[in-house]
């Protein structure tokens, strides 16, 4: 399955960071008082008089913006811009569950960083000489980054009414679109790392989630620290059916369940723990814009097939790093003429070598699954 994280062909394109507009922060009661319009917050803690200013000076812009100032637009562009990245940062920092996340500039590198033991054998006391003992050797590395774009279409004659509607709606869409690309960019990569990697891993692909599998994989990554079982619902809705005892001994094919497991699945469709570890659905939400093959459901951002278990309490070996803040530009799709504000954020994300094996991964490959690169 291959995601595409480019936007549609614009023309005209015009960066919001080549203008410069004075007065204009993000910590600006003006973007404030836009935000809370915005996302439907309550009002009356602001002075009415600061609210109508704001007001008027939208429908001011919305208005120059619709007649084809450029500066207009790289104003509204910039108020929308204030408004979404700290909610991203959020959101991108929420998605880092599996690994550490780092705030870089846009003028620095991201730099993986790795270790490795350089000895295997450890004495426990010196009987000549010297004892030997293990050590370990860190090294950095750079990667790549991969830039994740959203938008939506502005119509400028609506602000110019002081219809805020509809940039709300683009807002939490972008809000939305930029979350699960990012998620699931960092998903492709750490199933890319584990599949990939060379000496140990845990890594099975099979039919079904397997318990055998799971199991075995349980009793190794254990030794890292309590591991925590992820997954869409697709794949951890399996665990239920590990979690049956045998009330007839004489009758294996006969499987109950006790009350209190029947309890939690009736409750939330799922098991809570599988001996002994917590299981953590991740939220993966429909990608209204794309159907499946068989054209009668929506695609999912994520794919559905693949369940990690993470060790806790150590420091991971996933590591993103957000490269300067989001950036914004307006243009013209050539395809159907719509006037669009895309914004950009642009991640590096890794796997530490020779530490994959601290990530186990179970694969079903009933599902579509991420293409290999």
């Amino acid at each position: 399955m291959t995601r595409a994280f480019e936007f549609n062909s614009m023309n005209n394109i015009k960066n919001t960071g080549d203008f410069n507009i004075p007065n204009l922060k993000q910590t600006s009661p003006f973007v404030e008082i836009f935000s809370a319009i915005t996302r439907g917050k309550d009002m009356s803690r602001f002075d009415g008089k600061k609210v109508d200013q704001v007001y008027a000076r939208l429908k001011e812009l919305g208005e120059q913006a619709n007649n084809g100032f450029p500066n207009a637009k790289a104003e509204i562009n910039t108020i929308v811009r204030y408004d979404l990245e700290p909610k991203l940062n959020e959101l991108v920092q929420l998605a880092s569950f599996m690994g550490t996340y780092k705030n870089i500039g846009y003028n620095e590198q991201p730099m993986m960083r790795t270790y490795k033991h350089t000895s295997i054998r450890s004495n426990f006391q010196a009987s000549q000489g010297d004892v030997s003992f293990g050590a370990t050797e860190w090294r950095e590395y750079p990667i790549s980054t991969q830039t994740i774009s959203s938008g939506f279409a502005v119509n400028y004659r609506e602000i110019a009414s002081g219809n805020l509607d509809k940039v709300a709606e683009g807002m939490k869409q972008v809000e939305i679109d930029m979350m699960n690309k990012s998620v699931y960019y960092i998903i492709l990569k750490l199933y890319n790392a584990i599949k990939d990697a060379k000496g140990v891993k845990y890594f099975a692909e099979n039919s079904g989630i397997n318990k055998t599998a799971l199991d075995d994989i349980l009793k190794k990554v254990r030794r890292f620290g309590k591991p925590s079982i992820m997954g869409d619902f697709s794949v951890v809705s399996q665990l239920n059916d590990f979690a049956g005892f045998k009330s007839d001994p004489t009758d294996a094919k006969n499987t109950f369940l006790s009350e209190a497991v029947m309890n939690e699945i009736r409750q939330t469709g799922l098991l809570s723990t599988y001996k002994g570890s917590p299981i953590v659905e991740l939220a993966n939400s429909y990608n209204l814009n794309s159907l499946n093959d068989a054209g009668d459901n929506f695609k999912t951002y994520l794919p559905e097939g693949l369940l990690f278990v993470v060790p806790q309490g150590s420091v991971s070996p996933l590591q993103i790093f957000k490269k300067g803040g989001v950036t914004s530009m307006t243009g013209n799709d050539i395809v159907t003429g719509t006037e669009l504000t895309r914004f950009d954020m642009e991640l590096g994300v890794g796997v530490a070598e020779g530490r994959e094996y601290e990530i186990a991964l179970l694969s079903d490959t009933n599902f579509e699954l991420p293409e290999v690169k």
